[in-house]
């Protein structure tokens, strides 16, 4: 038996793919980013604070399509929109490594890897452990990255930490600020 127009129209009308199904479909295949791009990428730093696990900013703002799934997915609701991109606001919680939003990430932008966030801890604010004792900022790193001594202001190891924002978010005086690390993403 032939098939005729009719019959092939119909068959389309019922397996069409959207544009957002589609770009999904494409960076998820992607997998991996060319060589070519990376040298490209690796000059374009970020501004902002990314959700864990974001590739590098260039690639970043080609691949994100501001879905807003990671935002939805972070149970500790610390990832925000803004400029259709999203961003970590460490005011109301930090990242409790979870990966919930790397795995609601079906474009790629969020990839696991190593827990890092372009994010470290910034001392610009008066800490009270220098009249008072107090410790919370150390005693909450889970990666030992904040040196604390009695009567002094903590010492940041930027090296050990890799950004969760704990450390700001149990200061009872905001002495710590989250701020973006000037390096480029890898």
């Amino acid at each position: 038996m032939m098939k005729d127009q009719r019959y092939y129209k119909a068959y389309l009308e019922h397996r069409t793919i959207s544009r957002r199904g589609l770009l999904r479909g494409i960076f998820k295949g992607a997998g991996s980013v060319p060589p070519a791009d990376q040298a490209i990428n690796s000059l374009c730093v970020a501004t902002v604070i990314r959700p864990p696990g974001a590739v590098s900013e260039a690639l970043f703002n080609k691949t994100c399509t501001g879905c807003a799934d990671c935002i939805s997915a972070c149970p500790e609701g610390v990832i925000v929109l803004k400029e259709q991109r999203p961003e970590l606001d460490f005011l109301s919680s930090y990242c409790s490594r979870c990966d919930a939003c790397i795995q609601a990430c079906s474009v790629g932008a969020l990839q696991k890897s190593e827990f890092q966030i372009n994010a470290r801890p910034a001392l610009n604010n008066p800490c009270q452990n220098t009249y008072m004792y107090c410790d919370s900022c150390a005693d909450r790193c889970q990666k030992k990255a904040i040196r604390w001594q009695s009567n002094t202001p903590p010492v940041i190891q930027n090296a050990d930490c890799d950004g969760c924002g704990e450390c700001a978010f149990v200061c009872p005086v905001n002495a710590l600020e989250m701020s973006v690390t000037l390096a480029p993403a890898t």
